[in-house]
């Protein structure tokens, strides 16, 4: 988990390495190895202006950066879905 001033400071840091054409591949793999979480990855990737918040999630989700958790988040929602859809 990193903190406020880490997030910003980090983003600081990534704003002129993205306008020299840094990939957003990247992007995700340098942020998670300064301690950012997924959902982390996903604020940031909005604040940097990478895609809108709607996207991010996807983009995120769809990383090579976080592809070794991929198929552990989706039998996550899978579950949770399942659970969901007793309940109706």
């Amino acid at each position: 988990m990193i903190g406020q001033v880490q997030y910003e400071k980090t983003l600081q840091e990534l704003r002129p390495k993205l306008r020299e054409g840094m990939e957003v591949e990247a992007v995700l793999e340098f942020l998670k190895g300064r301690g950012f979480s997924q959902i982390a990855c996903i604020r940031a990737v909005g604040d940097l202006g990478i895609c809108p918040a709607t996207e991010a999630k996807r983009l995120v989700h769809h990383s090579r950066a976080w592809s070794s958790m991929r198929a552990q988040n989706e039998a996550l929602q899978e579950g949770l879905a399942k659970e969901l859809r007793k309940d109706i």
